[in-house]
């Protein structure tokens, strides 16, 4: 790998270590408020369909919300399949599989 990418990594984890560390360091030996606790549970909850949604809704910088998406059926599968109760780790992959069957009947 070439230096310059390198540097990039090591410069973007200083950056993230000097950023959250203090914080850690200071809360160490604290205890958390419970509202507070709660608020950093629910932070993953909602990150993660921010970083998802853009992915399955959009695609070629249009929003794509025809019956030709496969991304949208997968990601239609994982929320039926997940209200029904249904593992997680089995319903991303049963999506997964529907998404690339989609894919290669396009």
């Amino acid at each position: 790998m070439r230096s310059d990418v390198w540097l990039v990594i090591v410069g973007m984890a200083a950056a993230t270590y000097l950023t959250r560390a203090p914080m850690l360091l200071a809360l160490a030996r604290r205890p958390l408020p419970p509202r507070v606790r709660l608020w950093l549970r629910l932070v993953p909850l909602a990150v993660l369909p921010a970083l998802a949604v853009p992915l399955v809704l959009v695609r070629d910088g249009r929003l794509a919300l025809g019956w030709t998406n496969p991304a949208l059926w997968g990601a239609v599968v994982v929320f039926v399949l997940a209200a029904r109760r249904v593992n997680l780790l089995l319903s991303v992959a049963i999506a997964v599989g529907l998404v690339a069957l989609l894919r290669a009947l396009a």
